[in-house]
C-alpha cells in the first residue's frame, strides 16, 4: 500500500472541502437526490446562512463529516449533477503519484546498479508497477517499464508525460467501464 505524503494529505482534504462547498451551492431537492447523512445535510445547509470566519469553520466541519462517508461516491454524483471537475482532478493527481512511484522506484533500482557495477535492464522490480497493473487490466506493463526506464536513462521530461500519459488513460477507462 502506498504511503501518502502529508502534502498528498492536504490536497485529498481541500477537495473535500471543495466537494462540500459544492453542496452548499446546491438547492434542497438536490441536497435530498445525493442521499447524505442527515446531520451532513444540516451542516451544508447551515453553510448556506454564514459568511466569513464561521462559513469557513461550517465548511471544515461539513467536510470532516463526509470524510467519514464514500467521498469517491459523493464526487462522481456531483460530477454527473453539476459537472464538477473534483473528480476529474482526482484521478489526475493518483495518476501523477502513481507516474512519481513508478520513477522513483526505477531511480533506486538504477542507483543500485551502478553501486554494484552492472547495466540496468528493463525488467527491474517494481511493487508499484506491479500493483498499477493489476488495478489497471488494460495497461501495456511493457508501455510503462519502457517509459520509465527510458526517463531514468536520459532524464528527459517527455518520458516521463508519456508514462503518466498512459497512466491517466488507464484510469479514465477504468472509471468509465466500471
Amino acid at each position: 500500500m502506498e504511503r501518502l505524503s502529508k502534502s498528498e494529505l492536504k490536497r485529498q482534504h481541500k477537495q473535500v472541502e471543495a466537494a462540500a462547498k459544492e453542496l452548499a451551492a446546491l438547492n434542497d431537492n438536490e441536497l435530498g437526490t445525493l442521499q447524505l447523512e442527515p446531520e451532513v445535510v444540516e451542516a451544508v445547509r447551515l453553510c448556506r446562512t454564514l459568511k466569513g470566519g464561521s462559513l469557513k469553520r461550517q465548511v471544515k466541519y461539513a467536510a470532516k463529516l463526509l470524510k467519514q462517508g464514500e467521498v469517491d461516491e459523493l464526487l462522481s454524483r456531483l460530477a454527473q449533477m453539476k459537472g464538477s471537475r473534483l473528480a476529474e482532478n482526482k484521478l489526475h493527481h493518483q495518476a501523477e503519484r502513481q507516474r512519481d512511484a513508478i520513477i522513483n522506484e526505477a531511480l533506486d533500482f538504477r542507483d543500485e546498479c551502478l553501486q554494484q557495477g552492472v547495466a540496468m535492464e528493463m525488467d527491474w522490480p517494481s511493487e508499484t508497477l506491479d500493483l498499477v497493473v493489476e488495478e489497471y487490466v488494460d495497461v501495456d506493463e511493457l508501455d510503462l517499464r519502457r517509459s520509465a526506464y527510458q526517463y531514468v536513462k536520459t532524464r528527459n521530461k517527455v518520458h516521463s508525460r508519456e508514462l503518466f500519459r498512459v497512466l491517466r488513460a488507464a484510469a479514465e477507462k477504468k472509471r468509465y467501464t466500471d
